[in-house]
């Protein structure tokens, strides 16, 4: 790449959002400053109106004055509808990611003389479907950035990537990326290929688990010592306290969960109406604090490694933490039970530079060297492809009285996988490599075909039929490897669930495989379906995952009337002929939310719902969406 050229990458996070870029001296990788004082800026945004919109610590302090314009993490409103409405103002949610795309896009142009970056690269959790990763180009093209110059690339693969400047993999070597930010939890199995790129073997996240959650521990640990000393000072904290001083509070609590991860104790300051009180919180407090958050994090983390046939530490080559939430000791020292944990000086950027080091390997000229080992260009694809023939561009999305805010968005044409006949019906691990380098240069979504599905493509099960029955009728899959029935295609899958189940969901996408090479989906609830009214109060993580493995099924529906999953602690559904079993149980200790565990033996179903708002509704849900009558 010229010298007079550079290139943009943006981690776009929940909470913070870090860049990196080609220097402007030296052409090599380094973090772009976003603030006069920090390499990282908050990702909150204030709506003073569509076209005015201030962004990351400008939009913090402007919220003190109308809280109603704030939006703390643009990144969860996409997924849930194309529209977003803040401020009284109804607009599409890309605008949103327009302005923090924007400022980014500024910061680095002043870094350059004015000049506009070469290319841009983007990143997204690997969980994403394409529908998602529009709106981050629709935003990053009203920001003013050329469609033809964006590409994108998932957040685990693009931190592999930077741990491979430095460390030489061979192929087949396996690494976890355990991405621990303010807002999400994100975990990745990735395997080295022959071709030295990135697989995607198995990936789960967490949608509702970060630091924040951390936070409300400790300010809930605030509050209980305060009590002891004033009831009506908490009472004021809780109910009558302005913006200000409840920003200040959980600034000294953020502060303080920091330092602990360096000193043994710390200082929390707490503004009051008479004068200011400060509590010191030790290391171990802290610890016995997060604890259950912690447990919750180390099963997502043992279950995603159990997907991808992990069972021993030593089958890891790397744990490689990224987010600031990775840096907590805690987290570190029982992550270190699972497997060798990597860690680099600066874990809430490496994203950001592992996208940048995947761009300039694209562009970088050939030469007979070996190539440090970095994804393919089929795991950093554009999301713009040209229309296929016949096929027509999608209209914008318009605010309800037709006005357009901006220019129109690029639309991102829709893609499926390719079909079973250049695939195969047997797809297995062996193959991923080759599978993952074909399929990525499809969609440029995760490793593995990703068919994204809507309500508008089931089968013709009877909406009435029970859940073991419709999927029975249906379920005509390959051999596992233990010699228990699994599916692998994904058409095929979905026409398991029951009709009504099936007439609920959206956004439905290939997720990762079982150990039995099964393949594992995730979808989401449909805002206006029939189990839409059954979601708990974190409505942006109301989804399900499921499969159909027989050898899984079996061994899930005795776990289920163990009470393994919930520790004995959920609640018990079966049918009458005790074919299907589910447990209900509270998807945390820190939430009031529950998920939902489900098999069935008939039709080797298994099933997660997460989100469901109480343990009634847990129960309706079971019986509405048909898997069990």
């Amino acid at each position: 790449m010229s010298p007079t050229t550079w290139t943009l990458a943006i981690d776009f996070g929940t909470s913070n959002s870090a860049a990196a870029h080609s220097g402007a001296t030296s052409g090599g990788i380094e973090t772009l400053s976003l603030t006069h004082t920090s390499n990282l800026m908050p990702s909150a945004v204030y709506v003073g109106a569509p076209d005015r919109i201030t962004v990351g610590d400008a939009a913090v302090d402007q919220a003190q004055q109308n809280p109603a314009g704030f939006v703390a993490s643009p990144k969860r409103l996409i997924g849930s509808g194309p529209m977003c409405t803040v401020n009284g103002y109804t607009f599409p949610t890309y605008v949103l990611v327009a302005a923090v795309v924007g400022t980014i896009l500024q910061r680095g142009k002043a870094a350059h003389a004015g000049m506009p970056p070469a290319q841009v690269v983007i990143t997204h959790p690997e969980a994403w479907a394409q529908q998602q990763i529009r709106v981050l180009i629709d935003g990053a093209a009203q920001a003013g950035i050329d469609p033809a110059r964006i590409t994108t690339i998932s957040e685990p693969r693009a931190a592999a990537a930077h741990y491979s400047r430095s460390h030489a993999m061979q192929p087949g070597a396996r690494i976890a990326v355990f991405d621990f930010g303010g807002g999400t939890l994100d975990i990745a199995v990735l395997t080295v290929t022959n071709e030295n790129a990135f697989g995607v073997v198995a990936a789960r996240g967490n949608n509702g688990l970060g630091g924040k959650n951390l936070d409300a521990l400790v300010q809930r640990w605030v509050e209980q010592r305060l009590s002891d000393r004033d009831e009506n000072l908490v009472t004021y904290l809780r109910r009558q306290a302005p913006l200000d001083v409840v920003q200040s509070l959980q600034d000294s609590i953020r502060r303080a969960k920091e330092l602990l991860s360096e000193a043994p104790s710390a200082t929390i300051t707490v503004p009051a109406p008479a004068g200011r009180q400060t509590l010191q919180i030790t290391r171990d407090e802290f610890d016995e604090l997060i604890t259950p958050a912690v447990d919750q994090a180390m099963q997502l983390t043992r279950a995603t490694l159990l997907d991808a046939g992990i069972t021993h530490p030593e089958q890891l080559t790397a744990l490689y933490l990224t987010g600031g939430s990775s840096r907590i000791p805690l987290v570190q020292q029982r992550l270190g039970e699972l497997g060798p944990v990597a860690t680099l000086d600066d874990p809430k950027t490496v994203v950001a530079q592992g996208a940048l080091v995947t761009a300039l390997a694209e562009n970088a000229p050939n030469t007979n060297e070996r190539a440090t080992v970095v994804p393919r260009a089929g795991d950093l694809m554009p999301s713009w492809h040209a229309q296929p023939p016949g096929q027509t561009s999608q209209r914008p999305e318009t605010v309800p009285d037709g006005q357009q805010y901006g220019r129109p968005p690029y639309v991102v044409p829709e893609f499926s996988g390719p079909d079973a006949a250049a695939t195969g019906t047997g797809r297995r691990w062996g193959r991923i490599g080759a599978i993952a380098v074909a399929v990525v240069a499809v969609v440029g979504i995760v490793a593995g075909t990703i068919a994204l599905m809507s309500r508008d493509n089931g089968g013709g099960d009877d909406p009435g039929q029970s859940g073991q029955t419709a999927a029975a009728a249906t379920a005509t899959g390959e051999t596992g490897a233990d010699g228990g029935m699994i599916m692998t295609d994904a058409t095929q899958l979905m026409s398991t669930l029951p009709g009504p189940l099936r007439e609920a969901t959206t956004n439905c996408r290939k997720v990762g495989f079982t150990k039995n090479d099964a393949v594992r989906m995730q979808c989401n609830f449909a805002e206006d379906g029939e189990l839409a009214d059954l979601k708990g109060t974190d409505t942006l993580s109301y989804f399900m995952t499921f499969e159909v493995d027989e050898s899984e099924a079996k061994a899930k529906i005795v776990g289920i009337r163990n009470g393994t999953y919930s520790q004995g602690k959920g609640t018990l559904v079966e049918d009458a002929d005790r074919l299907s079993a589910a447990d209900i149980d509270l998807a945390s200790t820190v939430s009031t939310d529950y998920n939902i565990d489900y098999a069935s033996t008939a039709s080797s179903l298994v099933i997660t719902v997460f989100g469901i708002g109480s343990v009634d509704e847990g129960k309706t849900f079971l019986t509405r969406s048909g898997l069990i009558s």
